[in-house]
């Protein structure tokens, strides 16, 4: 059942505050488009792969040791 109003100030206090959450609710709203804008963007999508490559071989000793062993092997190589 709806909200009974006895005044006109209780109609218009409440369309002012019905107001305030929309505007809020839009701000939220742009906030998150910008926001996902900004994570799909080519220079992060690159960023954030190379970041999870550079983890996962920190976080596998196996990998971590061939990397390392073969740079070495390359580095040697050329002298």
């Amino acid at each position: 059942m709806g909200k009974t109003y006895t005044s006109i100030d209780q109609v218009n206090s409440d369309l002012e505050i019905l107001k305030v959450k929309r505007e809020l609710h839009y701000q939220k709203v742009f906030r998150s488009v910008e926001n996902i804008k900004e994570e799909l963007s080519p220079d992060r999508l690159v960023r954030n792969s190379v970041g999870s490559v550079a983890s996962y071989v920190k976080s596998s000793g196996n990998i971590q040791a061939f990397l390392i062993t073969y740079i070495l092997k390359r580095f040697f190589k050329r002298k």
